[in-house]
């Protein structure tokens, strides 16, 4: 007969290996898409989020572009949220410090002003708001353009598309010699109200900036950052006169003209066949899809002609 505390010891070892599996249960139960969206989206959804168009500063937004302020993302059962657009195009309609709201799209954590969306080519024009917001009358740009390229893309299919590259606090240290080989006066920027006697900024297209000038240059100044922009802009200028006009504040110019962008479907999800059938596609925080809304207020996975089938 076995003795007491061999039977307890048997019982402990039959037992506690299912422990771990059912703590692993219980986690997954409870605790769904801690690292990600849930899924799957509920049954229905209020059909006005997915609102057919919304005017802001007069540039009109829809989808695959959504209105945060005004059909914000929302919430599902598990206190998680999805949008009815692509989750990069959040629009922000925002008022602060300006006459008129201003529709906001922020790209790489940076703020920009939404000029215009053009929606039979899939573009949209933007300007980075340090320009416009920025001290005038020489604001400069304080950061590259970064983004996600899930959606968004550089709009190079009409060769519409250029870049200035600003360099700044430059020749600031005792002892820095200029760079070799470059015209300080025609690349200075020395637009009116530029601070005299400061580090020096200076300003360059792609064509004026070779590879070994710009390292050069960089190891003389403490920032230098490069910013998209539309090739147009510089058109009607003979090359020796680009860079004066530039330097002498005529980059705020095409700065403010901004950049272009262009929007493409992803096409390795089932956002295809929503919106081939006429839905439009939800996205999680994690920029996964995550279903179908439905004109009629229903949620299709993957798509609208599941739920009209049924």
């Amino acid at each position: 007969m076995m003795s007491p505390p061999r039977l307890l010891a048997t019982a402990m070892a039959t037992h506690l290996p299912r422990l771990p599996f059912l703590l692993f249960v219980f986690l997954a139960v409870h605790v769904p898409a801690s690292h990600g969206d849930p899924a799957p989206l509920p049954t229905t959804y209020e059909a006005s989020m997915c609102s057919n168009s919304v005017m802001c500063g007069g540039v009109n937004i829809t989808y695959p572009f959504y209105l945060s302020n005004e059909t914000r993302e929302t919430a599902d059962y598990s206190g998680y949220y999805y949008s009815c657009g692509y989750t990069d195009l959040e629009i922000s309609c925002q008022d602060e410090g300006r006459p008129t709201k201003t529709p906001i799209i922020s790209l790489g954590g940076h703020s920009y002003i939404v000029k215009n969306i053009f929606y039979d080519s899939s573009t949209i024009i933007l300007v980075d708001s340090d320009v416009l917001g920025g001290p005038a009358p020489c604001p400069k740009p304080h950061h590259n353009v970064t983004f996600d390229y899930k959606w968004l893309q550089y709009n190079t299919s009409n060769y519409d598309y250029e870049n200035l590259t600003f360099f700044s606090g430059c020749y600031s240290k005792l002892g820095d010699s200029v760079p070799p080989g470059f015209d300080t006066a025609k690349y200075q920027i020395n637009c009116s109200g530029s601070p005299q006697g400061g580090p020096a900024s200076f300003v360059f297209t792609d064509e004026e900036l070779g590879i070994a000038q710009g390292y050069e240059l960089a190891s003389h100044c403490n920032e230098n950052f490069t910013v998209p922009i539309q090739r147009k802009a510089l058109i009607g200028y003979e090359p020796y006169m680009l860079g004066p006009m530039l330097a002498r504040g005529g980059y705020v110019d095409v700065l403010e003209m901004g950049f272009e962008l262009e929007w493409n479907r992803v096409t390795t999800d089932q956002c295809y066949r929503c919106e081939e059938s006429r839905g439009r596609c939800s996205y999680g925080q994690s920029k996964a899809f995550l279903g179908c809304l439905c004109s009629d207020g229903k949620v299709g996975n993957p798509d609208c002609k599941i739920i009209q089938e049924n």
